[in-house]
């Protein structure tokens, strides 16, 4: 491709995006991958998200220093972001703790960790807090606050940790959601954003799932088990989605970072058009699966130009996916609208929106 057909769809693609805040992302996404300088991704930021704090590019070892010594540390919310924590803890043992308020961690622990209840925490002196959720951040505060924890005692740890804001894929304005949707959740890690999707849509009537991770695919299993009275019809996959059958390497990591590369796990991976059933009409389809989202978008085509889904596609992955993916899901669907989102504290978790 030539100098003036690249630069042709650089604008194609702008102008394709239905508000300014898409194209602001956009041309600020564009020039932090052209020239890495980082101001770039504050501007994404504090346009997306305010009130969260940017992440200052300190490593863990930041974050450890700010531990107080002597005192209890207690991590509340025991969930994936606190999973995170878990490597950089080990010389914690004795004075760290978390918070949960799900009865069987309370029973069972964390990892290891203690998990004391809400109630408990609210009871204890000489403890620092912890919050350990990007999506409920402000609304864990005020409870913490209005129950006695003062300010000084809460530490916020979102600036030391790349994280996403956690409200990514179905709260933006401009998706409309029908009595009957049915969900593909490509890279579904933990099921987690399925069960976003069935809390806020009524409608949602059945999701296919695709987690080729092993580890993660087994945690599936056992929320699908654990929340299956507010869950609908689930097709729950162990496979990755691809352009077609195939066996690729794997890096596993138990976590929403597992992809396809060098690993020495071997996954199966399948098009998302040779699973779907035909008598389906495919209303939804996100997909995070960490730089396949090109050859899977093109195992999907038939069900993309038939049905001409909502998709929410990440486009963070690779620099060329700002570019090739809004490019091939023109291709498939002309009349598509575009947006842009950002959901991170930095320079992850970005979503191209494609509706009609």
């Amino acid at each position: 491709m030539n100098a003036s057909a690249f630069l042709k769809n650089i604008r194609d693609i702008y102008e394709a995006f239905e508000d300014s805040l898409s194209k602001e992302l956009y041309i600020n996404r564009l020039n932090w991958l052209i020239t890495g300088d980082y101001r770039y991704i504050e501007r994404i930021v504090k346009k997306s998200h305010p009130d969260v704090p940017i992440w200052n590019g300190q490593d863990e070892c930041g974050f450890l220093q700010k531990l107080p010594s002597g005192q209890n540390i207690v991590f509340y919310g025991a969930g994936s972001f606190a999973k995170r924590l878990l490597p950089y803890l080990d010389d914690r043992m004795e004075n760290v703790m978390f918070c949960d308020r799900d009865i069987q961690k309370q029973n069972t622990g964390f990892y290891g960790y203690k998990v004391i209840s809400p109630e408990m925490l609210l009871g204890m002196d000489n403890r620092k807090v912890v919050i350990c959720t990007t999506k409920y951040y402000e609304e864990t505060e005020k409870y913490l606050i209005a129950h006695g924890v003062a300010g000084e005692d809460i530490i916020d740890i979102r600036e030391y940790f790349i994280c996403g804001t956690g409200d990514d894929y179905f709260y933006e304005d401009f998706l409309q959601y029908s009595g009957e949707e049915i969900f593909i959740d490509a890279g579904c890690c933990d099921l987690g954003t399925t069960v976003d999707f069935a809390r806020i849509c009524a409608g949602l009537k059945k999701v296919y799932a695709f987690e080729p991770d092993s580890q993660n695919y087994k945690e599936c299993v056992r929320r699908i088990e654990e929340q299956k009275g507010i869950l609908p019809e689930i097709v729950m996959l162990p496979f990755g989605t691809w352009s077609e059958k195939s066996e690729l390497h794997f890096e596993a990591t138990a976590d929403g970072c597992s992809h396809i590369g060098e690993g020495d796990t071997v996954i199966q991976t399948r098009a998302i058009d040779d699973i779907v059933d035909s008598t389906d009409t495919v209303t939804f389809i996100k997909m995070d699966v960490e730089g396949a989202e090109l050859e899977s978008l093109k195992g999907a085509e038939r069900v993309i130009r038939k049905d001409r889904p909502k998709l929410a596609i990440c486009i963070y992955h690779k620099p060329e996916d700002m570019v090739t993916l809004p490019l091939y899901i023109k291709s498939l669907v002309p009349e598509y609208r575009f947006y842009l989102r950002s959901y991170s504290n930095s320079y992850n978790e970005m979503v191209l929106y494609a509706i009609l």
